[in-house]
């Protein structure tokens, strides 16, 4: 089998899943660079660190062990994600609110399907943080997480 076998599935099923949760109606899903701040409202972005610039972007991390007498192997990683909410003011207290919540919806889908329909073994959010912006459009709450997933490969 190929190593990582599994990442470029997950991230493709992570956004569908995403992109289809009523939950989360009205807010852009986007596939890692394929965006920058520069768009107005809430958005988040998958295989994306929340780096913007000249950086580069960090989409995930995939850690492969061989199991034992097999060809198989254990594939555990995670995919970077960012959020953002932001709607031109600058009310950070609505935002800070605004971005936690659909932080929420997005475990709500993981939790639904966290095989992403047999796709890998498990997910889990597994961690996030918070930065504030100031941007051309106000203030912005960015929740940088990832998804942590164990597969076989």
């Amino acid at each position: 089998m190929t190593v990582s076998t599994k990442f470029p599935t997950l991230v493709d099923a992570i956004i569908t899943a995403l992109g289809n949760a009523s939950s989360l109606t009205g807010v852009r899903v986007f596939d890692g660079a394929q965006v920058d701040e520069s768009y107005p409202g809430d958005a988040i972005a998958i295989g994306h660190d929340g780096s913007f610039g000249d950086t580069d972007i960090q989409a995930g991390l995939i850690n492969n062990t061989p199991l034992d007498f097999t060809d198989q192997h254990q594939e555990e990683g995670s995919v970077s994600c960012s959020l953002w909410s932001m709607d031109g003011t600058t009310d950070i207290t609505a935002r800070r609110t605004r971005a936690f919540a659909l932080l929420s919806a997005i475990d709500t889908v993981i939790r639904l399907d966290p095989t992403f329909g047999g796709v890998v073994f498990y997910t889990i959010l597994e961690s996030n943080s918070v930065v504030y912006r100031q941007t051309s459009m106000g203030v912005a709450v960015v929740l940088d997480f990832t998804i942590r997933y164990t597969a076989q490969s």
